[in-house]
Formats: C-alpha cells, sequence, structure tokens
C-alpha cells in the first residue's frame, strides 16, 4: 500500500504519533512517504526507508487555494493509496480538492472547535468548515470520547467518524533503563510546548508555591503563540530547560522524573501521559478536554480540581516518594492494557483498508 502522511510541524505529540505509525507502516512492507512543511521542523527530519518532501504551510487564507492545489499535483504524481492528514491546516489543504482514487483519511488532532481561547461564534464557524470538509474525506479518526462528543455536537457525519485510542512502542522496544528514586528529591517533568493550550503558565504559576524537595523539569519549546513569561524565569533555581528532544531523549528524561505534569486546556488525546505511563510514571493533569480518560484519580495519577498554580502546587507537595513508586506501577499497568502500538496499528490498518 502507498501511504503519504500530511503534516504542517514537526514538534510534540503529532512529530510522535506520526513517526510511530510511519515506522510501523514502514516495517510492515507498505511504502510510505512524509509531506511536511520543512519550515516548521524543529532540527533534521530523518528516517530510514521513508521519504520526505517538503511544502510550503500558511496562515494566510489568500494561500490555502493554492497550496491545497500543489499538495493535489504532489499526491498525484505520487500514485497514493491513502492520505492521512494530521491536524487542522494540513486536512483544510488536503480536503479542499478532490482526488479520485484516493481514499483520504483525517485525524484532527484536537478538533479546531474545542478551543478555549476562541469566541463561540468561531468555534461554530470552525464546525461548519469541518462539516463541509467531512465530505471530502473517507474516514475521521477521533482519538478520545471527548472529540467525539465534541463532533456530534457540532454535527460532525457520525458515518464519517472512527474512534481509535492512539498506542505507542513500548520500552522493551526501545530499551529505556528504569530509574530507581533514591532521595526525598521529586523531579517534576513537563514535556510540550511551552504555550497557553498546554498550560505551561499553570506551571510557572506554581512555582513560587512549591515545596523545596520539588524539581521541574521542562522540555519543549515556544512554537506559535508561546508563555512569553517563560524567559523571566530562566534564572529561576526552581526550574530547568531543556528544549526539544527525540523520541529516545524523550523517553530518557522521562524515566529520571518522577512525575509527569500535563495541565493541557484541550487535547485531541495527549501523548505525553501516554509516555508517561509507559514509564511507569504518575501522571498529573487538567481536569479538561480528554485528560480525565486516561487517569483514574489515585489510581495512577491525580486529575486536577482546578487548572491554576496553587491547585497544582498543592497536589505535588502532597505526594511522596513513595505515593510516586505507587501510582507509577500502577500507570505502567494501564500503559500495557490500553496503549499498545500493536492494537491501535491493526485498528488503523483495518480502517485505512474499509475507506
Amino acid at each position: 500500500m502507498k501511504i503519504i502522511h500530511v503534516v504542517e510541524t514537526w514538534t510534540g505529540g503529532i512529530a510522535t504519533y506520526v513517526k510511530a505509525l510511519a515506522v510501523k507502516q514502514r516495517d510492515l512492507g507498505h511504502d510510505v512517504t512524509l509531506l511536511c512543511d520543512n519550515s516548521q521542523l524543529d532540527g533534521d527530519l530523518h528516517i530510514d526507508g521513508i521519504a520526505v518532501i517538503d511544502y510550503r504551510s500558511s496562515r494566510n487564507p489568500a494561500k490555502f487555494w493554492s497550496i491545497s492545489r500543489r499538495l493535489q499535483r504532489c499526491i498525484k504524481s505520487l500514485y497514493a493509496d491513502v492520505v492521512h492528514c494530521h491536524s487542522s491546516f494540513p486536512g483544510m489543504y488536503v480536503r479542499l480538492q478532490r482526488h479520485p482514487g484516493v481514499r483520504i483519511i483525517y485525524t484532527p488532532h484536537a478538533w479546531s472547535f474545542l478551543k478555549t481561547d476562541v469566541t463561540t461564534p468561531a468555534k461554530w464557524a470552525y464546525g461548519w468548515i469541518e462539516r463541509f470538509l467531512a465530505q471530502r474525506c473517507d474516514q475521521i479518526v477521533c482519538m478520545s470520547f471527548d472529540e467525539l462528543r465534541a463532533a456530534r455536537k457540532y454535527r460532525i457525519p457520525a458515518d464519517k467518524i472512527e474512534f481509535i485510542y492512539t498506542g505507542i512502542a513500548s520500552f522493551d522496544e526501545i530499551q529505556v533503563p528504569i530509574r530507581n528514586n533514591l532521595s526525598n528529591q521529586i523531579k517534576v517533568g513537563y514535556f510540550g510546548r511551552l504555550d497557553y493550550q498546554k498550560g505551561f503558565d499553570v506551571i510557572l504559576e506554581s512555582l513560587p508555591l512549591l515545596d523545596e524537595h520539588l524539581v521541574v523539569h521542562a522540555f519543549g519549546a515556544s512554537v506559535r503563540g508561546g508563555i512569553e513569561t517563560a524567559s523571566e524565569t530562566r534564572n529561576d533555581p526552581r526550574i530547568s530547560y531543556h528544549g526539544w528532544l527525540d523520541a529516545a531523549g524523550i523517553g530518557h528524561a522521562m524515566q529520571e522524573m518522577d512525575v509527569i505534569v500535563v495541565p493541557s486546556r484541550w487535547e485531541g488525546l495527549a501523548l505525553v501521559p501516554i509516555e508517561a505511563m509507559r514509564a511507569g510514571k504518575v501522571v498529573v493533569v487538567s481536569g479538561e478536554s480528554s485528560l480525565p480518560e486516561q487517569v483514574i484519580h489515585g489510581y495512577n495519577g491525580i486529575i486536577l480540581r482546578d487548572l491554576t498554580g496553587k491547585c497544582l502546587a498543592e497536589n505535588l507537595n502532597r505526594l511522596t516518594p513513595d505515593e510516586c513508586h505507587r501510582m507509577g506501577k500502577n500507570a505502567r499497568h494501564v500503559f500495557e492494557g490500553t496503549f499498545q502500538i500493536d492494537r491501535f496499528l491493526t485498528t488503523l490498518m483495518s480502517c485505512y483498508e474499509r475507506a
């Protein structure tokens, strides 16, 4: 099968998701190509056996049609069987045109109308656009019940939607050593963009309220609309900044943490909690969007009652190394039972074939 993945930025969760999927598909013998805006890369993009083709995205509506036409010509020249577009803008670029004989799969990775920083009229406008574009694809892959509920609210055609929980590779495959915490210090990790959606401002707000035995490590960087106040904390001893890491680097870094915090305001299905559970770490999440679907409060992590720095600090301050160990073991059990990549891949490939 000739498969094309269309993405825009190659950072964070989408990069992790698409790379894992593309590599597995390559290993199954499929011909996989990645279309990506190279100007949005964080470092080099090279995956053995997978071709990477550059295109230029834009937020300028006057350019949408020409971008869409260029992608249409590229897809036609590659004789694709399946085109899987990831997130709103690639989904729009691809679906503005018709692609006879090609199966079009779309994964929103959080609907645009789930955003909490836009007006209600804007959300309904996004919903209208998504309903229109839904007619231009064979299947829409939702990754959480929250996305399903939102799709129903905004009247996305139910016959187009497939629900598939994401899966990722286990540590047995990437071989990352397990860390034992021999001190009373608790390391808190944040992995993701330093922006409003991901709730990085909540991390910053919590810093002055954290007990001395808690230290915060931020892995990521600002992309579009980043939290500007991050620069003001560069010399704060309570937080260390490490920039973006590749998949192996994330695995190693998570092993060095005791707690992973995901204070996002909206998500499709966040990969960071799944990666944290794979690492056997406590997951502290906001009560927003799909995040409560991934955590059983007090069992494998904590769901924040309020998305504030005060609430986050209070919950982190109550954690002990023993609690981290207990909930971390439970988190690993949840990962093994729900988020293994083989189950995810089998279901998604069936979706490709049915589309």
